[in-house]
């Protein structure tokens, strides 16, 4: 079933189990006066992935920034509510966020080039657990020391992903992670991004412009369009082509 705007397609479990984020009203504004975000509804619940899409310019990377943190840091306003375990973040520093449970995979500059990947996994995992455990995404155990620039995307990918779920999140945010790599990849990726999300109980809010990578990964979609939710929906109820179509360009 297809929905435009407020009306959650999940509400029903919702309602029953509680979101584990709330985000309520939230707007993003820019010194020029541009929106980011313009009054945004979105929920996720534990071990649930939500996928946001949407054309460049959307909104998409202003509402997980908005959801970490990091917009106030920038001068940049935000309005309305992101709660989380029943505490609300919007506004606060990112270093709150984290406390709470955020992770955040950015776009770019996810990993460092100098760096190898053990050392990656030394510096992100936290204190009782052992840095030389297997990798979640096992590509990795034969790569550990190998320096991140001279990884491919994909490998890249896995390693920012891997370091993101050694800092054990309650809420991850992924922006973009399909960009530049190839579709065989891509599936690869999001089918063990799905099934550590579900081993962890990770909640996921993943940035797309890939309609169908977003299909395959995620539980329910919500589509961005100049700062605004105009469709949210089950994934299971949507179809790339229409996705494409009535709000995306074309899908690779």
């Amino acid at each position: 079933m297809w929905r435009r705007g407020g009306t959650s397609a999940g509400g029903s479990h919702e309602a029953a189990d509680g979101p584990l984020l709330d985000v309520r009203d939230l707007s993003v504004v820019y010194a020029n006066g541009a929106h980011g975000g313009n009054g945004v509804d979105l929920s996720v619940r534990a071990g649930e992935i939500v996928a946001v899409l949407g054309r460049n310019g959307a909104g998409k990377t202003s509402l997980l920034r908005g959801i970490a943190g990091f917009l106030p840091s920038e001068h940049i306003v935000v309005h309305g509510h992101v709660v989380i375990n029943g505490v609300d973040l919007a506004g606060r520093d990112p270093m709150r966020s984290f406390r709470q449970g955020i992770v955040m995979v950015p776009e770019r500059d996810k990993v460092f080039a100098a760096l190898t990947v053990v050392e990656h996994l030394r510096l992100a995992t936290r204190g009782g657990q052992d840095p030389n455990s297997p990798c979640m995404f096992g590509a990795l155990d034969r790569l550990r020391g190998r320096q991140a620039g001279l990884l491919s995307g994909g490998e890249r990918q896995m390693l920012a992903l891997e370091t993101a779920f050694r800092n054990d999140p309650k809420l991850l945010l992924v922006d973009e992670a399909s960009l530049g790599l190839a579709p065989v990849i891509v599936k690869e990726l999001m089918s063990r991004l799905r099934e550590i999300a579900t081993e962890r109980n990770t909640a996921v809010i993943a940035v797309e412009q890939d309609a169908s990578a977003a299909l395959r990964l995620a539980d329910r979609l919500y589509v961005m369009n100049h700062g605004r939710v105009v469709w949210e929906g089950l994934a299971q109820d949507a179809t790339a082509a229409d996705l494409a179509a009535e709000y995306l360009g074309t899908v690779r």
